[in-house]
């Protein structure tokens, strides 16, 4: 769940800093006159009238964390806010980590290890009410009456904002561990996107959020609903929305739920690892013929025959069903078809070197030392076999972190080789190297 916080960072970093009043009874003033202003019968009729007002709710809606920054250091938070008592304070296990928290008033500032403040919660608003919602509100009224269109950039620039600190809401309650409020407002979220008038759109990474963390509270219902909605408009989250679905299916016992959608997350996206192990552990446990995920590859491979993922894929479903020649197989019809996939290259070489350390492990239980020679000699051929699909795979990328992997790789395995001489040793120290500085090899 960490690529919440990426993905959401875009999302975050346009929310507007609003004025911001000085204290809780400031805020509550100008909400009060904001209001009796829209109940005025000749005010009302006015678009600006219910700007003010969204902007009051705003307003009021950020009171309570006035000069509180995340990224700032715990020590400077403090010197920022010291006019606000500190009730208590203590460490909380949230979803991803323990914080430091420490509890005012009206809000919870959360630190990580480092210090810093990575978020907050309040606990209690300057205003009673959902006040984001009731700016949505006040802001759809701006718009009906703003027939000519002069204060749409106004409009638009608050729906904005409400978006974003509704998102924002909906990592700090998931990082914090309350999944039930985090899916609620990263509906609201996904929701204001799609019915303000001035952004009318589908809002994929709030949707998905809100099927994922409603998974996770068990608000299944939810959950399903809009991962039928990111499926509907064509965002799968690398096959994620299918593979999550599909769980939710296998825990309702529901076989045929849990079959269509894994069958449809694969139709529309086969590459994802989610997907394909999920149709490999419903054939296993439902009795069904592996044979069917070929059927549906080849189907695919057919319309796309220079598609090297496809066959990738492929080689992958060989390798979970342990048939190590064909995924071999495969693995290099992907790079024949694309030489630069490194994919195929690089996943023959973690093939060979996942089977030596089977082998390894079968060696090590093994008493009969005749046997046992016998397994170690398959172990070092297995080896052996692994260096050019990691070298090829080396060369070919760009990637600075595989390259640093396939280092690491060959390192372990020249390590095991270096005394059968001075190649195999010059060879360990150069992955050695790489591995840990991440530095080109010498020409």
């Amino acid at each position: 769940m960490k690529k919440i916080l990426i993905a959401l960072s875009l999302i975050l970093s346009v929310t507007m800093v609003s004025a911001q009043p000085r204290n809780a009874e400031d805020a509550k003033k100008a909400v009060d006159k904001a209001v009796a202003a829209s109940q005025d019968a000749k005010k009302s009729q006015k678009a600006d009238t219910w700007i003010k007002l969204a902007k009051a709710y705003v307003e009021a809606y950020d009171q309570p964390s006035r000069n509180v920054l995340t990224g700032t250091p715990r020590t400077e938070v403090k010197l920022l806010i010291k006019d606000q008592q500190i009730l208590s304070s203590e460490d909380r296990k949230g979803a991803e980590e323990t914080y430091s928290v420490d509890v005012y008033q009206n809000k919870d500032l959360y630190y990580n290890a480092n210090g810093l403040l990575e978020f907050f919660i309040i606990t209690k608003p300057a205003v009673e009410g959902d006040l984001l919602f009731l700016a949505e509100q006040a802001l759809g009224k701006a718009f009906e009456l703003d027939a000519k269109g002069s204060k749409r950039k106004d409009i638009e620039a608050l729906y904005t904002d409400i978006l974003g600190k509704y998102s924002n809401e909906g990592i700090s309650n998931y990082l914090a561990g309350n999944f039930e409020k985090s899916a609620e407002r990263f509906e609201k979220a996904s929701n204001c996107s799609e019915t303000a008038p001035t952004i009318k759109k589908f809002d994929g990474t709030n949707a998905y959020y809100t099927a994922l963390v409603s998974q996770m509270a068990g608000k299944f219902d939810t959950a399903v609903e809009f991962y039928k909605k990111c499926s509907a408009n064509g965002y799968y989250q690398e096959g994620g929305v299918f593979s999550n679905l599909a769980e939710i299916y296998r825990q309702q016992q529901d076989t045929t739920s849990w079959k269509a959608a894994l069958e449809e997350g694969f139709q529309k996206y086969p590459e994802s690892q989610g997907v394909l192990v999920g149709l490999i552990n419903l054939y296993r446990e439902s009795g069904d013929d592996p044979q069917k995920i070929f059927e549906l590859l080849h189907t695919a491979q057919a319309n796309e025959p220079e598609n090297a993922s496809l066959f990738y894929v492929e080689g992958d479903v060989y390798k979970q069903l342990g048939d190590v020649e064909n995924a071999a197989r495969l693995y290099d019809k992907s790079f024949e078809i694309n030489p630069e996939y490194v994919f195929g290259v690089l996943s023959k070489g973690v093939l060979y070197y996942e089977q030596a350390v089977k082998i390894q492990e079968e060696a090590n239980a093994e008493l009969d030392d005749t046997k046992y020679m016998e397994l170690i000699k398959k172990m070092d051929e297995t080896l052996l076999a692994a260096i050019a699909p990691f070298e090829k795979a080396y060369s070919i990328t760009a990637d600075e972190e595989i390259k640093r992997g396939v280092a690491e790789y060959l390192k372990n395995i020249f390590f095991r080789f270096r005394d059968k001489g001075e190649e195999y040793q010059q060879q360990y120290e150069k992955y050695n190297k790489l591995a840990s500085e991440g530095v080109q090899p010498a020409e």
